[in-house]
């Protein structure tokens, strides 16, 4: 009986460790396995929390960098018409051009511009004017970070004008050259046939060629005035595209698009730069170029 009891006292005892040990076990692993996943997802927070701090301390230095008076050149993606387009419309740009400071780019060219419209309407019966105002909000840049922009429109230009320009200038040098060789061939047979007058033809020849370069050059600076300043160049408008068909730094006003006028371009407002028609409506073609210039920083942050 005896033996029997002690048997039972036993099992009842090693029954008792045998549990205390699997709950031990137990709670060392949960224990574990929370610390773990603690450490992974703290680890994950601060991963996340330093990508953002370098997207927005990239976006911090590139609208810094833009002080303001910086000109440059953009190009409309797509049309935008008064007569269809609502305030909060959204308007796609993107740069023709590298924006730099102090020799560094800023904005590579090829940079999306995402912008809106402020204000728009037709010209109704009883109405001066149609209008449109757009304001452009941030730059896309390559790495896909974000930088703010607070810029206004002060030149416009139409693409097909921006487009004659640079195609004149090509056309004129063309057919300067070929001006110039033709002299040259008639220069030449006057030589050949005239032994007696070499030295006078050949000299003839030199000033030819010479005269005809010049008037390459003429040629090429007129095409550019001349199609810069057709019909379009709205009162008061200032400068107008170069060679390349951009518009200048020191561009004011509107080029190469009848009846349209460019208003309140630098006053740094938040409605945005307002242009304005005596038409039925503003009407602004995919290509349209704009010159863009940086304005002091405000305290406001740029809509998404």
């Amino acid at each position: 009986m005896n033996r029997l009891g002690s048997a039972l006292f036993i099992c009842v005892l090693l029954a008792a460790v045998t549990a205390a040990q699997s709950g031990a076990q137990s709670g060392a692993q949960a224990t574990a396995q929370t610390a773990s996943t603690s450490e992974i997802q703290g680890h994950q927070d601060s991963t996340s929390g330093s990508t953002t701090a370098n997207a927005s301390t990239q976006s911090a230095a590139g609208s810094a960098a833009l002080t303001s008076g910086n000109a440059f050149n953009v190009a409309l993606n797509n049309s935008v018409d008064s007569k269809n387009a609502k305030s909060g419309d959204t308007v796609i740009a993107h740069t023709t051009e590298s924006v730099k400071h102090e020799g560094k780019v800023v904005i590579p060219k090829g940079a999306k511009l995402v912008g809106h419209v402020t204000q728009s309407s037709a010209r109704a019966n009883g109405d001066a004017n149609s209008a449109l105002a757009i304001q452009f909000d941030k730059a896309i840049l390559k790495n896909g970070s974000e930088m703010p922009l607070n810029v206004a429109i002060r030149a416009i230009a139409s693409a097909q004008t921006a487009a004659s320009v640079a195609g004149s200038d090509l056309d004129a040098a063309g057919g300067a050259g070929a001006y110039a060789n033709g002299s040259g061939s008639s220069g030449r047979g006057a030589v050949g046939g005239l032994a007696s007058a070499a030295g006078r033809a050949t000299g003839s020849v030199t000033n030819t060629v010479a005269g005809a370069g010049t008037l390459a050059d003429s040629t090429v600076n007129t095409a550019a005035n001349t199609t810069a300043g057709a019909g379009g160049v709205a009162t008061g408008a200032v400068g107008g595209l170069n060679s390349a068909g951009q518009l200048t730094s020191n561009s004011q006003g509107v080029f190469g698009l009848n009846g349209l006028n460019l208003n309140g371009t630098e006053t740094g407002s938040a409605q945005g730069s307002l242009i304005t028609s005596a038409g039925k409506n503003v009407h602004l073609d995919g290509g349209t170029r704009m010159l863009l210039v940086t304005q002091a920083a405000t305290s406001g942050t740029p809509n998404k």
